[in-house]
C-alpha cells in the first residue's frame, strides 16, 4: 500500500547570477520562463499537485524578491524557502522542514515535461524498494531515440548508459545523510568518471573498462557511505529533458508544438 504523505522539495533557484535561459526569455529567472503557455515552475507545481502520493511542497527558491513579484498558487500546501548557496544545501534547507519520517520527492523547477504519471512511478517504485535512497534513471537510448538532438550527459555502465532524470527519493532520515556527499559531488556532475571516483579506485576503473553496473554503484554507496541505495529505471524518455540552455528551451517549444510529448504538462 502506497504512503500518500509524501513531501516533494523542488529546487528553484538559479546556479548562476546572469541564467542565460532566463536572459533569453526576458524574465528574471529560469523559474519563470514559459514554456506551453505557463512558467516552467508553475508546470511542476501543476504535475505535483497531480500526483496523488504528495501532501505537501516546498519550494527552495527563487530568491524573495522574485517570489514576492511573481507568486505561484497551489491546491496543496506551498511553503516557500529562500535558496542557499549550492544545490545541495538548498536541498537539505528544504528537508529540514520535512518530518523525518516523512518521504521527500527531490526534483527541480526547470523540468521541460513534469507528468504526475510520471512522479506516482517513481515515489512508488522508490518506496517498494525498501531502501534510504532511489534515484531515477532513464536509458540514454530512449531519450535520443524520442528527442533527436537533445544533449545530455551519460553514465555508461555496463547496463546501458543511462541519463539522470533530476528525481530523487529520500525514503529514511539516514537517506537525508546522502545530501553531505552530494556536496562534495556537486561540481562534477557532467564528469561521471569524476563522481564514480568518490567511490574508489577499484570502482573507477571498472566503470573506465565498461565493466561496472549500477547494481554494484548501490553496493559500492552502502558500503562506503552505509546508505542503501537503489536506482530506478524509468521507461519515460521525457523526465530526463530539463532545460539547460536557450537551445533546450527551443527544442522543448519545438516538440510541444509538434505533438511529440504526449501527456507532458
Amino acid at each position: 500500500m502506497s504512503v500518500t504523505n509524501w513531501h516533494a522539495v523542488v529546487l528553484a533557484a538559479d546556479r548562476e547570477r546572469d541564467n542565460p535561459v532566463a536572459a533569453a526569455a526576458g524574465v528574471p529567472c529560469k523559474s519563470l520562463v514559459p514554456l506551453a503557455g505557463k512558467p516552467l515552475l508553475a508546470r511542476v507545481l501543476a504535475a505535483l499537485e497531480g500526483c496523488p502520493l504528495i501532501e505537501a511542497i516546498v519550494l527552495v527558491g527563487p530568491t524573495e524578491a522574485i517570489w514576492r513579484r511573481h507568486p505561484l498558487n497551489s491546491v496543496k500546501p506551498l511553503h516557500w524557502l529562500p535558496p542557499a548557496a549550492s544545490p545541495s544545501l538548498s536541498a537539505w534547507r528544504g528537508m529540514e522542514t520535512v518530518p523525518p519520517q516523512r518521504p521527500v520527492l527531490l526534483t527541480t523547477s526547470d523540468l521541460a515535461f513534469p507528468d504526475s504519471a510520471v512522479f506516482t512511478e517513481f515515489c512508488r517504485r522508490a518506496q517498494d524498494s525498501g531502501v534510504d535512497l532511489a534515484v531515477g534513471l532513464v536509458p540514454h537510448r530512449l531519450v535520443v531515440r524520442r528527442f533527436p538532438g537533445v544533449r545530455r550527459t551519460a553514465l555508461r555502465f555496463a547496463d546501458g548508459p543511462f541519463c539522470t532524470c533530476n528525481l530523487f527519493a529520500f525514503l529514511t532520515p539516514k537517506g537525508r545523510e546522502f545530501v553531505h556527499f552530494w556536496r562534495r559531488l556537486e561540481r562534477q556532475r557532467k564528469r561521471p568518471w569524476r563522481l564514480i571516483r568518490e567511490l574508489g579506485a577499484v570502482t573507477l576503473g571498472r566503470y573506465l573498462l565498461g565493466r561496472l553496473t549500477t547494481a554494484e554503484v548501490a553496493r559500492q554507496v552502502e558500503r562506503k557511505l552505509g546508505i542503501r541505495v537503489r536506482f530506478v529505471i524509468l521507461e519515460h524518455p521525457e523526465a530526463a529533458v530539463d532545460i539547460d540552455t536557450p537551445e533546450d528551451l527551443a527544442l522543448a517549444r519545438s516538440w510541444l508544438e509538434a505533438g511529440s510529448v504526449p501527456g507532458a504538462r
